[in-house]
């Protein structure tokens, strides 16, 4: 079967022809899906399967045309993390039944994959991926060169060092396979009605309540938006920022090649750029380059099926280099050149998820060319989102809220797309930053940082110090010890020793006051906020189901003031959620943001740099722990906050905008002979890893309650009022929690903590780790994981010693070595010492 769907086959597919337009279109539904492709066809059925009533699915042209019909159809078992390759290996058993469950064809093909590493990082991590693989229950294997020649016979082994095989990945017929899906949501009930148009987004009082259409409108409970490069323009239309924005992706088919079987494994050479698969005794070549072209909507055909005129000059280097890794392509020539447009988001992971504007908004869209490998996954897991009311598995990399809004701005997605297309076969080193579209929201201390030698990353588009000094974020990355290893050890030891200074200004700052204000934020955290004036509360915002949506600090600024801070990529969903409690109350939540800078002056000698920058009294008994003052630093006033994500003495500084330049030069000049140094956000990351401190959205999130992330503490669950999600919670029981989180150090000083790796217990797998960094005071890696409580009796581990020779027969899985192991109850840092924000 060729690879294309056919372009009005949705009438033959169905036992009778689709209404379109107006006919049999209805003025009220239950849930409206925006968008006929295989995502939206698949989030129709799954919410059918779950017993939702009522589905009525939408598509402007006929079903597929969007991007579904020209997709290569990868399909694979594995992803990047535990978390997607869960959504990918649910895709490929569903594919497996496809057929059979449909009655139709969709020529799944299960011939294997390979992924080539040609440089010694791709080899690290091909073996990464291999431990992730492997331990979600996926088949691969690390072959050599001749593996290699044996598996893809038409290759030349030439510079290939090795290869990831995938014995179980494949691929499909996509446009065949979206309409069977979409044929087993009819059967299941869901209406599809093809030739509408929707043009708009209803919504009332924050809540969708409907779409308009060139019909007419239809109103609904809840709608989905799975429009593909589309999806951005029509959330535009309720107030609600999607980045997401459209490139080119060309792949050719080459004229027969004898020995192009379609038992040939997909062939993924990453760092030239593109794959290769058999198509009726051809090969199919595919790019994903590193300077894609990006496509404003404005330019594209709304008729569906759309193309791009045929670009040989652009798709040369890729031809070039497929050329010479498969010599059979030269000489037999190509039978199609396909250009179509396809959505990126700018850190090429999808968007998914209730919107932070609209509630009962929801998205699925920004596929990043991975629609296929996604689709019945993304279906399965909005379904059970919608059904149960918060998500039920680790969405923080792919939540929708994730983004500043100033990322759906279309000059930025133009320019950030150019290298988004080409991320998905680029190093996916840990930590790396994007080059494109920098330097675009920065905070008031970024030029006087650059000055002091910052080397700079972003996190949701802003800039911030990652440390000082020595090499680039370039020149740094790698799977083993990074080039900045020397310059964060520094900044380690300073704030360990003596004192340190971070600039913390892209928290999340938001204030709430009014009669009300109390209520709201009584309600929106789980720790009993109604304190003292001037008392800070390190707390947790739950969703309905008791899962972990923020972490944060609740500082009590008057009786009807507060200052809520969470961290720096989580200020939509932020604003989003107090924003919603908020509506009808009288109280107003302000973001105050860019309003304040924020520096944190960490470290033993803390105290004494800033009695030398202020008059006031910086004893304990004038500012106890986690307690807050407006004080005198510099030549202004600032509010002083004595907390710590680094577990030293430590201070965060809010001075506005406009004063903090003068606060950092006078807290810079006044600590040269205390060993005062700058300090980036990599050094708060090794210090609050030696600490055993959470990071949101890699040791909690919203599939963990707080009993399994050993924050129990926070939850006041009798406070007058309750709390979102308190009923949840109650019903668990705080000694038996589902997981729980223990600490871990490798016993090999030389090998470093990535993220997911398995933590195994006398070689039998027992948990996993959420996060690494490296301890530079415990001279060796340091993590948190979550363990299996059957597995683990957690009070029988030692309590925060570290004392090597893999204590307890623990180990962790580091790019297929078991790395012994020491695995504590306790974080093994000081633990006595001054704690975050609890």
């Amino acid at each position: 079967m060729d690879r294309l769907v056919d372009r009005s086959l949705s009438a033959a597919v169905f036992a009778a022809e689709l209404p379109k337009g107006t006919d049999g279109l209805p003025t009220r539904v239950g849930t409206i899906v925006v968008g006929g492709g295989i995502v939206g066809a698949s989030i129709a059925l799954h919410l059918a399967e779950a017993g939702v009533d009522d589905v009525l699915l939408l598509e402007r042209g006929v079903l597929t045309s969007g991007t579904t019909w020209h997709a290569a159809g990868l399909v694979a078992g594995a992803r990047g993390s535990r978390a997607m390759t869960g959504l990918s290996s649910y895709g490929l058993a569903f594919y497996a039944e496809l057929d059979a469950r449909s009655g139709l064809d969709v020529s799944l093909t299960r011939s294997g994959s390979l992924s080539i590493a040609r440089q010694p990082g791709r080899i690290d991590e091909l073996a990464y991926a291999r431990d992730v693989a492997v331990r979600s229950g996926i088949e691969a294997n690390l072959v050599d060169a001749d593996a290699v020649a044996r598996l893809w016979p038409l290759a030349s082994p030439e510079g290939v060092l090795a290869a990831l095989h995938f014995p179980n990945d494949g691929y499909l017929n996509p446009g065949w396979a979206a309409l069977a899906i979409a044929k087993l949501a009819h059967e299941a009930g869901v209406a599809i009605r093809e030739g509408v148009e929707v043009t708009a987004i209803r919504h009332e009082n924050g809540r969708a309540t409907g779409v308009v259409t060139a019909h007419g409108t239809i109103t609904a409970d809840r709608v989905v938006i799975a429009g593909g490069l589309w999806s951005r323009d029509l959330a535009r239309t309720a107030g609600v920022s999607l980045p997401l924005y459209a490139a080119e992706h060309v792949h050719v088919r080459s004229n027969k090649i004898a020995g192009a079987a379609p038992t040939l494994p997909v062939l993924r050479d990453v760092d030239h750029s593109y794959y290769i698969r058999p198509e009726a005794g051809r090969l199919l070549v595919g790019a994903f380059e590193p300077q894609g072209i990006p496509r404003g909507v404005e330019t594209i055909s709304t008729e569906g099926f759309a193309t791009f005129p045929d670009d040989w000059e652009h798709f040369a280097p890729v031809r070039t280099a497929a050329e010479r890794a498969v010599p059979a392509l030269g000489p037999a020539g190509y039978d199609r050149f396909l250009t179509a447009p396809e959505s990126f988001t700018p850190d090429t992971a999808f968007l998914l998820g209730e919107t932070a504007e609209v509630e009962n908004l929801f998205v699925a869209a920004g596929l990043n060319s991975q629609g296929i490998i996604y689709g019945p996954g993304i279906g399965r897991e909005l379904a059970r989102w919608i059904v149960a009311g918060s998500p039920q598995f680790d969405s923080a990399g792919v939540d929708v809220r994730r983004f500043s809004r100033h990322q759906s701005n279309r000059r930025y997605l133009h320019v950030r797309t150019v290298e988004s297309l080409g991320r998905l076969y680029a190093m996916h080193w840990p930590g790396y930053q994007s080059q494109t579209a920098r330097d675009v929201r920065r905070t008031p201390l970024h030029a006087r940082l650059a000055e002091l030698g910052a080397r700079f990353g972003e996190v949701n588009g802003g800039e911030r110090a990652l440390w000082y000094g020595g090499p680039t974020p370039e020149e740094s990355y790698s799977y083993r010890r990074p080039g900045s290893f020397d310059q964060v050890a520094a900044e380690h030891r300073a704030a360990r020793e003596e004192v340190a200074l971070f600039d913390l200004s892209p928290f999340t700052k938001v204030e709430i006051a009014g009669p009300e204000a109390l209520a709201l934020v009584q309600r929106a955290v789980t720790s009993d906020v109604d304190t003292a004036v001037g008392q800070a509360v390190y707390t947790l915002f739950l969703n309905r189901n008791g899962g972990i949506e923020l972490d944060g600090t609740v500082t009590r600024l008057a009786a009807d003031r507060f200052l809520i801070v969470t961290p720096s990529f989580s200020h939509h969903a932020t604003l989003g959620l107090l924003r919603r409690l908020a509506r009808g109350t009288a109280a107003v939540v302000t973001d105050v943001t860019a309003a304040f800078a924020t520096i944190g002056v960490m470290g033993p000698r803390s105290r004494e740099l800033l009695q030398r920058v202020s008059p006031d009294d910086w004893s304990d008994a004038a500012q106890p722990y986690q307690s807050g003052r407006e004080v005198e630093v510099a030549d202004g006033f600032d509010y002083s906050l004595r907390i710590s994500f680094v577990g030293e003495l430590g201070y965060e500084l809010y001075p506005s905008a406009d004063l903090a330049v003068n606060v950092l030069d006078a807290l810079w000049e006044a600590g040269q002979d205390l060993g005062v140094r700058m300090a980036g956000y990599q050094a708060l990351d090794t210090l609050r890893s030696e600490k055993g401190y959470r990071h949101l959205g890699h040791d909690i999130g919203p599939a963990d309650d707080p009993y399994a992330a050993g924050l129990g503490f926070t939850v006041a669950l009798d406070k007058p009022g309750g709390f979102v999600g308190r009923d949840a919670l109650a019903a668990h029981d705080p000694r038996a929690p589902k997981h729980r989180t223990v600490y871990v150090t490798l016993d090999d000083p030389d090998i470093m903590l990535v993220h997911d790796e398995a933590l195994l217990r006398d070689g039998v797998e027992v948990g996993r780790l959420t996060s690494g960094a490296y301890g530079h005071t415990l001279g060796r890696a340091v993590g948190i994981a979550i363990v299996d409580p059957a597995l683990v009796d957690v009070a029988t581990l030692e309590a925060g010693s570290v004392n090597g020779a893999g204590s307890g027969g623990f180990a962790v899985e580091c790019r297929g070595i078991a790395v012994p192991a020491t695995v504590s109850r306790r974080p093994f840092y000081d633990p006595r010492g001054e704690r975050l924000r609890g």
